[in-house]
């Protein structure tokens, strides 16, 4: 279990073909400190060392390679804060990621259940009984369900584990979330999430960030390219042509959504193109040439998905908020931080149009540029 407010140092050995490799892992959590982190770093140099690996690579919360989920045994759990003192009254969402299974701590709140994932609860009961209860969403997978009662065993005090079935909440279990507590206050199953249990298993989100490609200039190339003294003005670039490129981010979290960035969330069933709210200031024809091509990008994509799915996937782009199901693909989400951070604050946006979702779909998006 990895606290958010540690720094933790994971060794791990493997036979590749007929070769040993080795490699060590330094975990930090968003919430440490520098201080201890540096005392991390020199742990994890003598770990690598002693283990004949290379340098220790750094493993940041949210961002765990799949390298590192295997290593961990393909199960990880974070909590929030320190281990020191963790209360024995918890909630944690488990679901498959880079083909592993994830739990994180989310709200102790009804309302973070969601159909489209596994829950590990630990309830108080008295200062020396705690319960564990295990919610099946009705949309997890079986993957997930016996990753989750694995963990349950090794976080179960007593061993016992008490299943939940969404739809068949008793009052027992509802009443831990509070006394007024009912069936009703259980988050109700989307159409989103129904789409899952068509082909849970290969159920899988991806993000996707349409930007200008990035060429790494020579120094020959930098020296024509400086300005000259005399001229502070730069170079007119109206007509310089725009290279673009679509880089997969994975794994991605929240941090990873820029105000200036257009992007493409491959929801599975549905395909979303979000663009931020700085993204119409930048320079005229990048923003016009990153738009087209994202569009394109983007209706490329949805024909190629609609031959590897179940359902072929809807299209739309997303010019303002952000729908709660979407929320949900990306683990660790803080409300509190808003979707785009200071940044969407200093382009203006107030804290209600956050929850202001403005949606079209994609053909009414390339219609209307088309024909402008």
């Amino acid at each position: 279990m990895l606290h958010e407010a540690g720094v933790y140092i994971c060794g791990h050995s493997h036979i590749a073909g007929s070769a040993k490799n080795a490699e060590a892992y330094i975990w930090r959590g968003k919430s440490a400190s520098d201080a201890v982190f540096e005392q991390g770093k020199a742990a994890a140099k003598k770990v690598a060392y002693e283990m004949s690996a290379g340098a220790p690579v750094t493993v940041l919360l949210g961002h765990e390679p799949a390298s590192f989920l295997q290593a961990l045994g393909g199960i990880m759990v974070t909590r929030r804060g320190s281990r020191e003192g963790a209360p024995k009254q918890y909630m944690l969402c488990g679901r498959k990621h880079l083909g592993h299974i994830t739990f994180d701590e989310v709200d102790f709140a009804v309302a973070s259940l969601c159909a489209g994932f596994v829950y590990l609860i630990s309830y108080p009961v008295t200062l020396q009984q705690t319960k564990l209860y295990l919610w099946k969403g009705s949309a997890c997978s079986n993957e997930e369900i016996s990753a989750a009662r694995l963990a349950a065993m090794d976080l179960s005090e007593t061993g016992e584990i008490i299943e939940v079935d969404n739809g068949a909440e008793f009052a027992s279990f509802l009443r831990i979330f509070g006394a007024d507590t009912t069936k009703a206050s259980v988050p109700k199953t989307t159409p989103f999430w129904r789409q899952k249990t068509l082909a849970p298993d290969r159920f899988a989100a991806h993000l996707f960030r349409v930007q200008q490609f990035e060429e790494k200039p020579s120094l020959f190339t930098s020296l024509l390219n400086r300005r000259p003294s005399w001229n502070g003005r730069s170079p007119s670039r109206d007509n310089e042509e725009v290279k673009v490129a679509a880089k997969h981010i994975s794994p991605f979290c929240q941090d990873d959504l820029e105000a200036e960035g257009i992007y493409l969330l491959d929801a599975h069933s549905e395909l979303y193109l979000i663009l931020g709210p700085l993204f119409a200031s930048q320079q005229e024809n990048v923003r016009d040439t990153l738009l087209a091509q994202a569009l394109l990008f983007t209706a490329e994509y949805m024909d190629v998905a609609a031959e590897e799915r179940p359902m072929a996937p809807k299209a739309s782009v997303l010019f303002r908020g952000f729908p709660p199901d979407l929320k949900m693909l990306f683990r660790h989400w803080d409300e509190q931080r808003g979707l785009w951070g200071t940044a969407g604050l200093m382009a203006g946006m107030r804290a209600s149009m956050a929850h202001e979702v403005k949606i079209l779909p994609i053909d009414d998006v390339l219609t209307a540029v088309c024909q402008g």
